[in-house]
């Protein structure tokens, strides 16, 4: 059987399942369950998740994100090529908002993430930035990309305080959303 990382010209072992969970003692960064889906589902309904997130599809049900988890997100996982994660608090391992990386090249990969608005304000995107990075460097990773739009600058802060730097000016680029947008991107080594 043939490695699915060859082709993405690449030997290492890129299976997100071998580095998860990962955790600060505050915030845990883990695969997605199914008592996740329904708190997912409802993080997707808030204003500012609708307008910054990017996300593919303009509704989530719990069943639809049950039918994620088992499937487009259970395979990306396995594979390396798309992690579609929890943001847990470590403690409880309650549901805090959700963690990306997708567009997996054989040295860099795309991050993205988004907190329900109940946890914002605690430096949950920080944390869950700086876990990321350490999760790129064990998939042997040397760069993870990160984009936001140009009206969002709280995201730019958090980016910029977990040790990304802006690449370049915005310009309207195509986000996971299908949209176009004017977008900010920004690049951190591992």
């Amino acid at each position: 059987m043939s490695n699915p990382n060859d082709a993405l010209g690449s030997s290492v072992d890129r299976s997100f399942l071998a580095v998860l969970p990962i955790s600060d003692g505050v915030v845990t960064i883990r695969a997605m369950s199914d008592a996740d889906a329904e708190a997912y589902a409802t993080g997707t309904t808030d204003a500012l998740v609708r307008q910054f997130a990017h996300l593919p599809l303009t509704e989530y049900t719990p069943q639809i994100v049950r039918d994620m988890i088992q499937g487009v997100i259970a395979d990306g996982l396995r594979d390396g090529t798309l992690a579609v994660l929890t943001i847990s608090d470590a403690s409880s391992n309650s549901f805090l908002g959700s963690l990306v990386i997708f567009d997996v090249k054989p040295d860099d990969a795309e991050v993205g993430y988004w907190v329900a608005p109940e946890h914002r304000g605690r430096k949950v995107s920080g944390r869950a930035l700086t876990l990321a990075v350490e999760m790129a460097r064990k998939l042997g990773l040397r760069k993870l990309r990160a984009r936001t739009v140009q009206e969002n600058p709280a995201s730019e802060r958090v980016l910029l305080n977990a040790g990304f730097e802006q690449v370049g000016d915005a310009r309207p680029e195509i986000v996971p959303s299908g949209k176009t947008e004017m977008s900010v991107n920004y690049l951190v080594e591992v």
